[in-house]
């Protein structure tokens, strides 16, 4: 016969310890087989109607981390209401002097300190300034993934160019010449991630695409494209801004034959390509520039 349990006692979302649930009569074997609750993070469970989000993540996390770790990265960024991380995404922290916080479900750590100007408080634990965690996203990730993201800090305004130039001048952390590499490439422009990526691929290629070019005819504005090189007239564009609906469809073809009726080439670069092929689409973005001069 299945063991009848009560729910165990939950904060205002709905979460709770392991602990906790010991201590009210629920086993191991409970926490894994019961279909009420299900594992949010290490040691931390949920209520099953509960949506796990990213947000959610983090405040679990705020249960189990010491109270020095910061909430840094994508993380931080998601819970200023830029979503670079989904739910489930791990939890980006620092953890000063804890080298081995990653072995933990649900966490990504990195044992580094920062300053106390760089954090504030968040349900018992800190969470990171946007300056502090874009500077975590330059320096800990690849470089296109790292600009990528914090070209979206930039674009919905969370921060400035300034500000982030500013924060960084005169460090030496670990990770700061590569966060400095970073930051000249930033661009708030960018609409989306993959656009930045696209953007990133075509830079480090040797090529110098503008962002968000608007393209105007004799009747008005025509399209304003992801990214353009203006002089030769070739468009570049990330395979998310076609459609496939019908009329949306039908939109983009008209778009289409109106830039090609004023001089303009438009590449097409799919999500398959920008992950696996970024020197192919150099290639062809070049010899298109070639062809138009």
């Amino acid at each position: 016969m299945t063991k009848l349990l009560y729910p165990p006692t939950v904060n205002d979302e709905g979460l709770f310890t392991r602990h906790a649930a010991l201590a009210e009569g629920w086993t191991d074997a409970d926490l894994r087989k019961n279909p009420d609750v299900y594992r949010v993070v290490h040691g931390v469970y949920a209520l099953s109607e509960v949506p796990l989000t990213h947000r959610l993540k983090c405040r679990a996390v705020s249960m189990r981390l010491p109270e020095e770790a910061i909430i840094t990265g994508r993380s931080a960024a998601t819970l200023y209401g830029v979503e670079l991380a989904a739910a489930h995404d791990r939890v980006e922290a620092l953890v000063s002097e804890r080298k081995y916080m990653n072995r933990r479900f649900g966490t990504r750590c990195w044992s580094v300190r920062a300053w106390d100007s760089e954090h504030g408080e968040w349900h018992g634990i800190r969470l990171a300034t946007v300056e502090r965690a874009a500077f975590d996203l330059l320096a800990r990730n690849p470089l296109n993934a790292g600009v990528a993201n914090v070209d979206a800090l930039l674009h919905h305004g969370l921060t400035t160019a300034a500000s982030l130039g500013k924060f960084l001048s005169g460090r030496h952390d670990h990770g700061i010449v590569k966060a400095r590499r970073g930051f000249e490439l930033l661009d708030g422009r960018a609409e989306s991630l993959p656009e930045s990526s696209l953007r990133l691929v075509l830079i480090l290629g040797g090529l110098h695409p503008e962002p968000q070019v608007e393209i105007h005819d004799h009747l008005g504005f025509v399209a304003r494209v992801d990214l353009g090189f203006r002089r030769e007239k070739v468009a570049v564009e990330y395979d998310g801004a076609w459609h496939g609906e019908p009329e949306q469809f039908r939109r983009d073809q008209e778009r289409l034959a109106r830039l090609h009726a004023n001089g303009w080439q438009v590449i097409v670069i799919t999500a398959d390509r920008l992950r696996s092929a970024p020197q192919e689409i150099v290639d062809q973005v070049r010899k298109a520039l070639a062809v138009s001069t």
